[in-house]
């Protein structure tokens, strides 16, 4: 297994568990293992957190759908459409004031 050497700190009452716990030439594996566990805790949260945001994510656009079908109409129509369909929404408006 190819490796790199790296120099720890430890706290006194850290280092004299490992030290009580472990055998001397087992400490490198002992402490490996102990981050990659950590490691893969920490990825495990990062994929929950992701989901987590994809999900309000698709909450908020399902919300939204009544506003992207208008939108969508809107953007369907050319510039004179909209204007007159705008005028005809005033006379409307102004017929139903009378």
């Amino acid at each position: 297994m190819a490796g790199r050497n790296m120099n720890v700190y430890f706290q006194e009452e850290t280092y004299s568990k490992i030290k009580n716990l472990v055998a001397k030439r087992e400490i490198s594996r002992f402490i490996n293992e102990a981050v990659e566990e950590k490691l893969k805790q920490r990825q495990q949260q990062q994929k929950e957190e992701l989901r987590k945001k994809l999900i309000v994510g698709y909450q908020s656009r399902i919300k939204n759908k009544k506003l992207q079908k208008i939108l969508l109409t809107y953007g369907e129509m050319s510039w004179e459409d909209l204007s007159a369909k705008l005028e005809e929404q005033e006379k409307n408006d102004d017929n139903c004031k009378k």
